[in-house]
């Protein structure tokens, strides 16, 4: 298995027209969506990426929802150093945002440190053992995006998810197709097919809740040293019988 890490600079997508047949994926994600904004529920919810800040999420009930991109975002920030203090944002949403980061483990470790404890993640992504993996094998096609960056297996992203403290809630195909025809064509078998075959679908989608909390220590109060007793009422005793034998001695 190839390291996570991409030793090569990825140039990541700046909008969906990117892609081929982008505005078709795009109404693919959001009709996959449209279930899981009601569900989001907190104060800030952070749609992570250029792809995600072109997102209806009018049915999230989170009153808060900013969208961070480095060049037109409300947040103009880079995606590996977010401007946001620990622990701080309720849900996430990062579409095809780790197969064209150089270091996707640090973006998820990023994406953890700004999370609250029961917050939710929602990851859409490319699928490494898919049709789509195809044009990998065409060196005109390298050059292009989705190809350019790197595609990782759902159940691989899961574990690290995992090993970050996250429970997943959901894990589910949205499509299967190589992205090299358009999708209107064979649509009917296309259908057939990914309904037969779910676990070869060309995109995914991950829906994680984070579950492990950083415990905080309790320092205890300062109190001032007390003379240990072993048992105060018989010390009383033995002191108030040796008192009038001292004072007898200091009278002779």
């Amino acid at each position: 298995m190839r390291p996570a890490l991409n030793p090569n600079k990825v140039q990541p997508l700046s909008q969906w027209q990117s892609l081929p047949n982008g505005e078709w994926l795009q109404q693919q994600v959001e009709a996959s969506m449209t279930e899981w904004w009601p569900k989001l529920f907190g104060y800030h919810l952070l749609k992570l990426g250029p792809l995600a800040t072109s997102l209806t999420s009018s049915g999230c009930p989170i009153p808060h929802q900013m969208g961070l991109d480095p060049v037109q975002g409300a947040v103009r920030a880079q995606l590996h150093a977010l401007p946001f203090k620990g622990a701080s944002i309720d849900a996430c949403v990062a579409p095809f945002c780790l197969e064209f980061q150089q270091d996707p483990h640090g973006l998820l470790r990023e994406i953890d440190r700004v999370m609250i404890c029961g917050g939710h993640l929602v990851l859409i992504g490319f699928s490494a053992i898919s049709p789509l993996a195809l044009g990998y094998m065409l060196p005109h096609l390298r050059q292009r995006p989705p190809w350019t960056g790197r595609m990782f297996q759902p159940s691989r992203v899961a574990d690290w998810l995992g090993v970050l403290g996250y429970r997943i809630v959901e894990q589910q195909p949205l499509t299967l197709h190589s992205f090299m025809v358009n999708p209107e064509r064979f649509g009917a078998l296309r259908h057939t097919v990914e309904a037969a075959l779910p676990m070869w679908g060309s995109v995914y989608m991950l829906v994680a809740q984070k579950m492990a909390c950083p415990l905080t220590p309790v320092r205890s109060k300062w109190r001032a040293p007390r003379p240990l007793l072993i048992n105060p009422i018989a010390d009383l005793a033995s002191y108030q019988d040796d008192n009038p034998r001292r004072s007898a001695q200091d009278e002779g």
